[in-house]
């Protein structure tokens, strides 16, 4: 943007003069911060699922903190957020511990009068480039003044395609050195953000599959460290674990509340598990389904832990 530059000297004898029809725009004035209470944490921004929180956006950051844990995301490493209407109540106290179980040990309620809420998902990075999503849920109404605070940095997408998004920085060569794979007793893993065959994938379920599997495979003590895709750190003999989306039927908790195996909500993929040859360690397909009562981001971590419990009986591994 060019400037324009005013002389630094002015004459003593004539002061300067604004010509009668010169209007001045006002500063834009400073957008408060947004603070809204008591959004459930899904996934993502802390270890344990689940839980109530508090939730601010400023100039600077996105805050969340559940658990008694706080966690800061920079506006600027940011790369996608979608938020989008759903049917989630917000329940807590007497009623939220008498309400049916639900994902993550949230208590959703499932029946057909329970109020609205917006679903709030996340992609960002971290200070070593990883890449990290993120879920919640946020009361209903909330919505345009979210939109407004994320939107001078970046706009909504409902359905952004989670596998088109890399870290916006190369990779910088690997800090750790690197061993053998034969002097190792586990291998590396990197997994890579989910890739989708069919459209209309809500964006919050790729974004619950990724943590997911991080999660899992960790949990798995298969592997000597899990890396997130983008991590500046990965090391160079590391497995990549490549998971798409290829069939997606939403279903309905509510169809689900009314009697069991309605509304099925299910998702059909296959995954891939390679070394840095393209040598294919693994290929198979996994399957999910969130049949009985209970959430549809359910089929995230069944999609998870179906992954993992393939990749335990890989026999290369």
């Amino acid at each position: 943007m060019a400037l324009l530059l005013l002389p630094a000297v002015v004459s003593r004898a004539q002061a300067p003069v604004l010509a009668a029809s010169t209007e001045i725009a006002p500063r834009p004035a400073q957008l408060p911060p947004v603070q809204i209470k008591d959004v459930i944490h899904i996934v993502g921004f802390d270890d344990k699922p689940g839980g109530l929180g508090d939730f601010t956006i400023d100039k600077e950051a996105v805050m969340i903190r559940v658990h008694g844990h706080s966690t800061a995301i920079p506006l600027d490493s940011i790369l996608a957020f979608s938020l989008v209407h759903g049917d989630k109540p917000l329940i807590h106290g007497v009623k939220g511990k008498l309400a049916e179980a639900a994902p993550y040990g949230v208590g959703f309620a499932v029946s057909m009068t329970r109020p609205s809420a917006e679903i709030l998902s996340l992609l960002y990075r971290d200070s070593s480039n990883a890449i990290h999503g993120g879920v919640i849920v946020l009361p209903k109404d909330t919505e345009d003044r979210v939109i407004t605070a994320l939107a001078v940095k970046l706009a909504p997408s409902d359905y952004p395609r989670m596998g088109n998004f890399v870290a916006s920085e190369p990779p910088q060569k690997p800090q750790i050195q690197m061993v053998p794979a034969s002097k190792r007793a586990k291998p590396d893993v990197e997994v890579t953000l989910p890739s989708e065959s069919v459209d209309g994938i809500p964006f919050a379920v790729p974004a619950a599959v990724f943590e997911s599997l991080i999660d899992q495979l960790t949990q798995s003590g298969r592997f000597a460290h899990v890396w997130r895709t983008g991590d500046s750190r990965i090391t160079l003999d590391a497995l990549v674990l490549h998971l798409d989306m290829e069939m997606w039927k939403p279903g309905s908790a509510r169809g689900r509340g009314l009697g069991p195996f309605a509304g099925a909500t299910q998702i059909k993929s296959s995954v891939k598990l390679e070394d840095r040859s393209g040598r294919i360690v693994f290929q198979g397909k996994v399957d999910s389904a969130k049949r009985m009562k209970g959430e549809s981001l359910d089929v995230a971590i069944g999609l998870a832990k179906h992954t993992r419990k393939a990749l335990e009986k890989a026999p290369d591994l």
